[in-house]
């Protein structure tokens, strides 16, 4: 595989996990990316590359939503919300669209990241919960009930009125 390739392997893998919308996204891609150039010496086949990387974005997104937690705490007691809807006009089926895009995003960048993580590797990308229990260095049986509450929790966020206002970062709000 090209370096490209892996690139582009990175690029999709930390999109789906951080979420196309994330502010920071082309610094997380860059994180995972020189992390996995810098570890590919390590990777021994005994999984997927593609599981493999994953893994990478993983600790990569944890670590820095973390470090992102504590500097916000620290420095930023308020941040405004810069989200707003382009006027430009669109067919209605795009519109509902979008609107449950937004949505759905807006629910899942409140989630915790341990249960967002599993809902969006098994019920987005598709991962098996053997591949995802690698990812995430838990057992299966915890990468179940993981996604178990993260579906509860998912389901909650979206039915509650806050998942209707503008989307905001997304590391604000993560009820456990």
């Amino acid at each position: 595989m090209s370096e490209r390739q892996l690139y582009e392997v990175v690029h999709a893998r930390m999109r789906s996990l951080a979420g196309p919308a994330a502010p920071d996204l082309d610094d997380l891609i860059q994180l995972a990316a020189e992390q996995t150039f810098k570890n590919m010496h390590r990777y021994d086949g005994s999984c997927a590359l593609a599981t493999w990387v994953y893994a990478i974005c993983y600790r990569v997104l944890l670590n820095h939503r973390r470090w992102y937690r504590r500097w916000k705490l620290r420095f930023s007691p308020l941040e405004a919300d810069d989200d707003a809807l382009d006027g430009s006009p669109t067919p209605s089926e795009l519109l509902e669209v979008r609107a449950r895009t937004r949505q759905l995003q807006r629910a899942l960048s409140r989630m915790t990241d341990k249960y967002r993580a599993v809902v969006v590797l098994h019920d987005l990308e598709e991962l098996e919960v053997r591949e995802i229990a690698s990812i995430v260095r838990c057992n299966e049986l915890t990468v179940r009930s993981r996604l178990r509450d993260g579906r509860k929790q998912l389901s909650r966020l979206l039915h509650e009125p806050a998942a209707q206002q503008p989307l905001g970062t997304p590391h604000e709000l993560h009820p456990s």
